[in-house]
């Protein structure tokens, strides 16, 4: 008798445990599991990465909510201090949430490395219910572990400093996981699911969201086909989950498709962000071995982001194959079509991230918005990260024990293999004098000596149309042209501009806030006309003789309160709507324990 046959007991007395501790022990392991992925983060200072303007994003998401503004979309200090609407086109959900974190006591600095964590940690939960609906507790964990680990998640962590992205393709796996249980259940309570991962999923990164629902949707398509006659449930609960998902999401989703004309979409596909410019190779996806972020320091070594799949995650997707077809012959043909369809994703994505796609490229052109073509390897990597579980599922028959070692395998694999990838290699505290200065403390970063740098870099992303030269950063927030006093009472908000003015005779005043179609000026109580100014496109109106109370207030388009309207609605519906589902559940649960007592 072998050493795992005495152990064979123990082992078997897990599957007695019940499903739900076991699924909740699973989850867990996830957890400690992926420490060496986001412990990094708790270290001191912040991580210099290629996006450090989270921290700023942060601070005007704060002013906002202080100021009423909600939902918040424009960011007052951003744009040299003339103001832009950020987070009408720029999803919000992180720095909500980090905003919360801040309120309960968090410095800037250490809520963006909290929000990374989440991400990180959300990700492996995700993941692992996606995979554990597929493939068992353990081929969830292996597939979870394969995530966290996955080398584009360490570059979005530690070196892009995607945020967005990352939290996008954290909520990923629990979209395809939802649509996967509705469908093979047909239980109602996965529309909820739907609904509300499928809103996160939308509020957290545009562009992820742009590769990620065409594949949703062919996964739940091809799931259907498999329904036959009983497909018309699923469906139209499926339906109604995404259309739910739609309007609690519709406060951002809505203005930002209809409102794109009133800023300078173009300038985020023009250079450097032209995606021919930015393919990769078949060799440094599959071969290359690297964690090198230097090229971000100023003279330092390396020459371009490192694009790689992972030669584990690679290699256990194309074993998932064998694996799909064993599976296939056993009769279970929904996991062995899951295996197919992962591998498809995987194949599609690897093709898009490749110049041999560039005439897919060029036919669609809301592609080029995309930016990098290695984009694509977030879906290369859930897909990998999915097929690296099945084996799990092919052995289910097979004793506890083997099934136990080549789960400790396969993460001592991805954990080992990828720890090396999540490093923050420069992080501010060190080097104070290198050539990209890092502050010590929030009051440091928000000054306007070292990052003014990064927020001029960004100043042409969701720039007013009315911009043509963007000015030098205002003095004043009101100048006067004309015979008049002092401007008195001034009160400056992020969604708000008063002040008081004695004008001897008609004056011209011009405002240091960019004009943009939301804007209102009011004199005395009534509204008024104003223009924006040539070439620097800010608010300007003529005040008349006399003393006056002037107010400038942004307020929100027929398409922004008609969207808020639908995500409150939505929102109250879906509250109620789990609420119901518990008070039931818990009904049928002391109905069940009556009639068994």
């Amino acid at each position: 008798m072998s050493r795992f046959d005495s152990l064979s007991p123990y082992f078997e007395r897990l599957q007695d445990i019940p499903a739900a501790w076991l699924a909740l022990a699973s989850a867990l392991a996830v957890v400690a599991l992926s420490a060496f992925a986001y412990a990094p983060l708790f270290g001191e200072g912040m991580i210099l990465t290629g996006d450090n303007l989270h921290a700023w994003r942060l601070f005007e998401m704060h002013n906002c909510i202080s100021d009423g503004q909600i939902p918040c979309r424009w960011a007052a200090g951003l744009g040299n201090g003339y103001g832009l609407p950020l987070f009408n086109f720029y999803p919000p959900l992180p720095y909500y949430v980090g905003d919360v974190l801040h309120r309960l006591g968090l410095s800037y600095f250490n809520t963006v490395d909290a929000l990374f964590i989440i991400g990180l940690v959300a990700a492996g939960l995700s993941m692992f219910l996606l995979g554990r609906g597929l493939w068992g507790n353990l081929g969830g964990i292996v597939s979870a572990i394969a995530y966290v680990y996955a080398p584009y998640l360490a570059l979005d962590t530690y070196m892009r400093g995607a945020l967005g992205e990352l939290w996008a393709l954290a909520i990923a796996p629990a979209v395809f996981w939802a649509v996967y249980r509705l469908i093979t259940t047909e239980r109602a309570r996965y529309t909820f699911a739907i609904a509300l991962f499928s809103a996160l999923l939308l509020l957290s990164h545009s562009l992820a969201t742009m590769i990620l629902l065409p594949m949703v949707a062919i996964w739940a398509a091809v799931l259907l086909s498999t329904r036959g006659r009983n497909a018309w449930k699923p469906a139209l609960l499926g339906s109604a989950g995404a259309l739910w998902g739609l309007g609690l999401a519709a406060f951002f989703t809505l203005p930002m498709l209809a409102e794109g004309g009133d800023v300078q979409l173009e300038s985020t596909a023009e250079f450097p962000f032209l995606f021919q410019a930015h393919f990769t190779t078949v060799g440094d996806l599959f071969l290359e071995r690297s964690s090198d972020y230097g090229f971000l320091l100023e003279g330092a070594g390396g020459s371009g982001t490192p694009i790689q799949i992972g030669w584990f995650h690679w290699a256990l997707a194309g074993l998932s194959i064998p694996a799909g077809l064993l599976l296939f012959r056993s009769g279970r043909r929904t996991p062995a079509i899951a295996v197919l369809l992962l591998a498809g994703f995987f194949a599609a994505g690897t093709f898009m991230a490749i110049s041999a796609s560039e005439s897919v490229w060029d036919t669609f052109d809301a592609l080029r918005f995309l930016q990098f073509p290695w984009r694509y390897l977030g879906l290369v990597s859930l897909a990998a990260a999915g097929l690296a579980g099945v084996w799990l599922a092919v052995l289910r028959e097979r004793t506890v024990w083997l099934r136990f070692v080549v789960t400790g395998l396969l993460v001592g694999l991805f954990v080992g293999s990828g720890q090396t990838f999540f490093e923050p290699l420069h992080r501010c505290t060190v080097e104070a004098d290198r050539a990209i200065p890092c502050p010590g403390s929030d009051a440091e970063y928000f000054s306007d000596g070292p990052y003014r740098a990064s927020e001029e870099g960004s100043i042409h992303d969701y720039l007013p149309a009315a911009v043509d030269v963007i000015p030098e950063p205002a003095g004043l927030a009101v100048f006067v042209l004309g015979d008049a006093g002092p401007v008195t009472a001034l009160n400056r908000q992020s969604d708000r501009l008063a002040f008081e003015i004695d004008a001897a005779s008609s004056v011209h005043v011009e405002t240091a806030i960019f004009d943009y179609p939301a804007w209102t000026v009011r004199i005395d109580g009534a509204a008024v006309d104003h223009t924006a100014s040539e070439r620097h496109g800010l608010i300007t109106f003529d005040v008349p003789e006399g003393e006056h109370a002037v107010e400038v207030t942004l307020g929100s388009s027929g398409i922004a309160r008609l969207s808020n309207w639908i995500s409150l609605l939505s929102w109250l519906a879906l509250a109620v709507a789990i609420a119901a589902m518990l008070v039931v559940s818990i009904k049928s649960r002391r109905r069940r324990a009556s009639n068994d007592s």
